[in-house]
């Protein structure tokens, strides 16, 4: 099932303290791992994956690259009366703001601020690089998402263990760790999605499953 959110906090400060007994000089980048899976399976992460919100928004954001992805990225952008030359961070914020109107309407309001700002963010990503592949998008909204959920749930004990590393630095090492996992873990159900071998229903149905599960 997963540890509650205060067997999960101290899991990772008994963790923490026996590595760093061990080895006083090992580098938070060789710790975050085991740290992370601590956090990713926890109850609290499935249940942030099992939140309607992470399925609206996933899905309402994969119907938005495959459209692009079908129309092509310049034409995707005039249906907001925006040309491509003229794609700015204010113009981005505008067309996600649209969508997110959209998504709204037809799905209720988002209640969720974190899966709201994981996908605030990878839109802006993609729509700034002009990426219009929909497997890129759910990717990276995983990515930002699981890093968000670390930080949220071992920041203050990392932070506390690695007093001389900056913020910045256990951050890289944090976003490090979810582009990996995400591509270990979930990449090939991804692929099966942006194929229509699973809808998005399905998808995260098994990737809360794949949160469950111990690393081999």
């Amino acid at each position: 099932m997963g540890s509650s959110v205060r067997k999960t906090s101290a899991k990772i400060k008994k963790l923490l303290k026996e590595t760093i007994d061990l080895n006083p000089t090992v580098d938070s980048k060789e710790v975050i791992p085991q740290v992370a899976e601590q956090t990713l399976r926890s109850r609290k992460t499935k249940a942030y994956f099992g939140d309607k919100d992470f399925a609206v928004l996933a899905g309402g954001g994969f119907a938005c690259f495959k459209k692009a992805k079908e129309i092509g990225f310049d034409s995707f952008l005039q249906e907001y009366n925006i040309a491509t030359d003229k794609l700015t961070i204010i113009e981005v914020q505008k067309i996600i703001e649209t969508i997110l109107d959209k998504i709204e309407d037809e799905n209720g309001e988002i209640d969720s601020l974190m899966i709201l700002s994981a996908f605030q963010s990878t839109m802006t990503k993609m729509l700034l690089n002009k990426l219009d592949e929909p497997e890129e998008f759910l990717n990276s909204f995983c990515q930002i998402f699981i890093t968000m959920v670390i930080r949220e749930d071992a920041s203050e004990e990392l932070t506390t263990a690695f007093k001389d590393a900056s913020a910045d630095e256990l951050n890289k090492n944090i976003e490090e760790f979810a582009i990996n996992y995400v591509h270990e873990k979930f990449s090939t159900l991804i692929n099966q999605c942006n194929k229509g071998e699973i809808q998005i229903e399905e998808l995260i149905k098994k990737m809360q499953e794949k949160l469950g599960k111990v690393k081999e």
